[in-house]
């Protein structure tokens, strides 16, 4: 049993300033998710948390509370919630309910050293003198000598094991009021929120413990979601297929997701030969998951399901260990390696960089032009090779073959423009600029996005603009086509507590709703300026605030801004936009200019990509810049150049 304190001070799940409902929302959440009668079968000690149903009110938000906290022992006298009146009262119901434990009832259980890392300095300084050890020093030095005691002194009685039970009893007897949640029916809220949610498990977590457990996915509703709106769409739950068809294949998920998170862990520290080690270890499982894919060479359906099974995240660990081979500089491993990935077809998204990253291994590392030749051949020829990943094979194929003209010749409008500028401490090849702004006659300091905005709006007739990326077509997205977006489909909904459906980053998305959308594109491409204007007011009205994955509710500042973007769009030019975007949401939300800026008045609209100096267009971007000079919305690559540069003392 291990022992860890947490440091004293305010809580770090804090997020209930505005309203003392939050978490008695949360509490709610939890209660029904632990009497859904398909987690049963999941969990199969469920019922020991049932306890949970019965507490009052302040009680369960006391328990999450302490749940979305480090997993340590608290003292009692710290924890103060005004949400939970009688903290006293709260924490013996939690006890009493066999959800939380007190340390005094749980000394027989813990190790002199779990003890003593639950003293502070004073604490460890009395039990010191109380022992006639030197008390001086740091709190290392004073643990490491009662542990020293513990090991070598003998006592006239009882030798060392009697040493120890005499020095247990003096850390009993110094004790603070301390609790901590018992585990075991943490691990079972642990799995009753990863089989809810297990979207959010697929997320990195910097914390490799905490991404295995349900305070992850609780803390990405809190944090992420919850923080901006706790008001959830309106659909109707619809399975045909449960998420996870037995405790066996919950179990291997979380065993996968484990192996995942020690890889990312390792890649935090840059411990290459650590990820190899598991690479190896699961190569002749993952050949085998290979081996029931050779042969399909189409978009397999119900991908999204498939992200929650263990051969999907193990093919994101061999992901992983492709990048420690190359790190290590292994590159026939790699290239093997990078064959067998392309036998998995579900992840059919990342076939194209895959082919992208075989030819280089052959041209550039192994020089073999040969066989990187036939490499990009087979991803040009590769139906689900993606159109940016197509052009760098085609820019590949140049350089292997001096007769080959690449079909993508595409060079956008460029605009240059001059920003005075101020070099940031380092080398000249390092440093980061920091660019002068006008701000309503003010100089401000700001990222080269933003004075390029600034720039835009005070010399090109723009009136209005964000620096947001993809952030405007997601949102015009989302709003416009709500009811599709939330529209009867079978096993995308598990739930009422998701902002989108589980299809929303697959191929199903489009295809499970091709009917609508179609049907609905064509509806919205024949309406007038007031028509679009008017359903866009109207739909503000009515979801304004319900929370919905890729929707920022704050871009704009009100329904009229959002309906002057759109029409200065026009709605034939948006439907082309969406016809794109929707295709493959997940791929298409990268690349998208940085800037999008329009005026009412002229009914101009413009999309900019901004690079200052030594940056250059990705593939990715270059694709999304051609795409929209095809459809005629104006977009131009706007480089930026620092003059008048001075360094920063």
């Amino acid at each position: 049993m291990s022992v860890h304190t947490e440091p004293h001070g305010e809580d770090p799940d804090d997020l209930s300033s505005d309203s003392p409902s939050f978490y008695f929302e949360v509490a709610d959440l939890i209660n029904t998710l632990i009497l859904t009668p398909s987690l049963t079968n999941l969990i199969p000690n469920l019922p020991t948390f049932h306890t949970y149903t019965s507490l009052t009110a302040p009680s369960k938000v006391l328990y999450i509370r302490l749940y979305l906290r480090k997993r340590a022992w608290l003292k009692s006298e710290t924890l103060n919630y005004k949400e939970v009146p009688d903290i006293s009262a709260s924490i013996q119901e939690l006890v009493n309910s066999a959800l939380l434990q007190k340390i005094s009832d749980d000394t027989e259980n813990l190790t002199v050293s779990e003890l003593l890392e639950t003293f502070s300095a004073r604490k460890l300084k009395d039990l010191c003198k109380s022992l006639q050890l030197q008390s001086t020093g740091n709190l290392t030095s004073m643990k490491n000598s009662v542990l020293r005691m513990c090991k070598k002194q003998r006592s006239l009685f009882g030798g060392v094991s009697y040493t120890t039970q005499r020095v247990k009893k003096k850390c009993c007897e110094l004790l603070e009021d301390m609790v901590k949640i018992s585990e075991t029916p943490a691990v079972v809220l642990d799995k009753v929120l990863i089989a809810s949610f297990p979207q959010h498990l697929l997320l990195y977590e910097e914390d490799e413990k905490m991404l295995m457990t349900g305070q992850h996915n609780l803390s990405r509703i809190l944090l992420s979601q919850f923080q901006v709106t706790r008001k959830f769409p309106t659909y109707k739950i619809l399975c045909t297929k449960p998420l996870f068809s037995s405790s066996h294949q919950l179990e291997t998920f979380l065993s996968a997701c484990q192996l995942e998170a020690h890889c990312h862990a390792h890649t935090q520290k840059h411990e290459w030969e650590k990820i190899e080690e598991i690479l190896n270890d699961n190569l002749p499982r993952y050949k085998e998951i290979v081996k029931t894919w050779q042969g399909s060479n189409e978009k397999p359906r119900d991908v999204h399901l498939l992200r929650f099974t263990e051969e999907w995240v193990i093919t994101r660990v061999m992901r992983q260990g492709l990048a420690a081979l190359q790190r290590l500089r292994k590159y026939e491993e790699a290239a093997s390696l990078i064959e067998l990935l392309l036998g998995y077809t579900p992840m059919w998204y990342k076939r194209g960089s895959w082919w992208e990253n075989l030819a280089l291994i052959h041209h550039f590392h192994l020089k073999k032009p040969e066989a990187a030749h036939t490499a990009v051949l087979a991803g040009l020829a590769d139906p689900l090779t993606s159109k940016d990943s197509k052009i760098a094979l085609e820019l590949r194929l140049s350089k292997l073959d001096r007769n080959f003209t690449p079909e993508f010749t595409f060079e956008p409008k460029t605009v240059n423009i001059d920003i005075v500028a101020l070099e940031g401490s380092g080398s000249a090849a390092n440093s980061k600029k920091i660019w002068l702004g006008d701000n309503n006659g003010e100089t401000v300091l700001c990222g080269v996005e933003d004075v390029t905005l600034n720039y835009y709006i005070n010399n090109f007739n723009f009136k209005e603009g964000f620096h947001c990326e993809g952030s405007v077509l997601s949102t015009l997205f989302s709003i416009l086509c709500w009811d599709i977006f939330f529209c009867d489909v079978d096993n995308v909904f598990y739930n009422q507590y998701q902002y989108s459906p589980l299809d929303l980053n697959s191929h199903d998305f489009y295809t499970n709703r091709k009917k609508q959308f179609d049907d609905y594109f064509a509806h919205l491409s024949e309406l007038s300026e007031q028509e679009i204007s008017d359903l866009v007011t109207n739909k503000w009205d009515l979801y304004h605030g319900t929370g919905c994955d890729g929707l920022n509710w704050e871009l704009f500042s009100d329904a009229d801004q959002c309906a002057r973007c759109v029409v200065c769009i026009t709605p034939s030019k948006l439907v082309k936009l969406f016809e794109i975007y929707v295709e493959d949401v997940r791929g298409k939300r990268s690349g998208v200019p940085d800037l999008s800026v329009w005026n009412y008045e002229t009914r101009e609209f413009a999309m900019v990509e901004v690079k200052g100096p030594g940056d250059s267009l990705s593939n990715k971007q270059r694709v999304w810049l051609r795409c929209l000079d095809e459809i005629g919305i104006r977009a131009e690559l706007c480089l930026v150049k620092a003059i008048s540069s001075k360094k920063l003392r």
